[in-house]
């Protein structure tokens, strides 16, 4: 397993317009992996319980990469958040981890090996997201 990550955060450019880019999703808090299109935005207010009815805690939460790909995370909500791979049921699986990042930064991950990998926020554990590498 190959994977890098930059766990140093750097200011985000990301505007508002990352909020409306959410993916279909269904009531379960499941969706289809979506073609990233641009950083995997934290939208405001994902730190409050409620957005992972309608599975728009991580926008899009669950994307499809070719190997290779850098993957990136904006935090546009106003709390610090985590993405740290593994699942809430089993905690973190070692793979990546941002740590804490601040709003208006970015955090990254260059995904070489195919695979499915989850995350989740480990300060709010609601917010879950899947990237898919092929």
């Amino acid at each position: 397993m190959e994977v890098s990550d930059s766990a140093t955060a750097v200011k985000s450019a990301a505007s508002s317009e990352d909020d409306d880019e959410a993916a279909a999703s269904g009531s379960d808090g499941s969706s289809d992996p979506v073609a990233l299109d641009g950083p995997i935005s934290v939208p405001a207010g994902s730190s409050i319980a409620g957005c992972e009815r309608t599975d728009e805690c991580y926008i899009p939460s669950s994307v499809v990469v070719p190997a290779g790909t850098t993957v990136v995370w904006s935090n546009d909500d106003t709390a610090a958040h985590t993405v740290t791979s593994g699942t809430v049921a089993d905690g973190p699986d070692g793979v990546f981890d941002s740590s804490l990042f601040m709003p208006d930064t970015t955090f990254e991950v260059t995904f070489d090996d195919p695979g499915e990998y989850p995350y989740w926020c480990i300060v709010h554990p609601w917010m879950v997201g899947t990237v898919v590498v092929e």
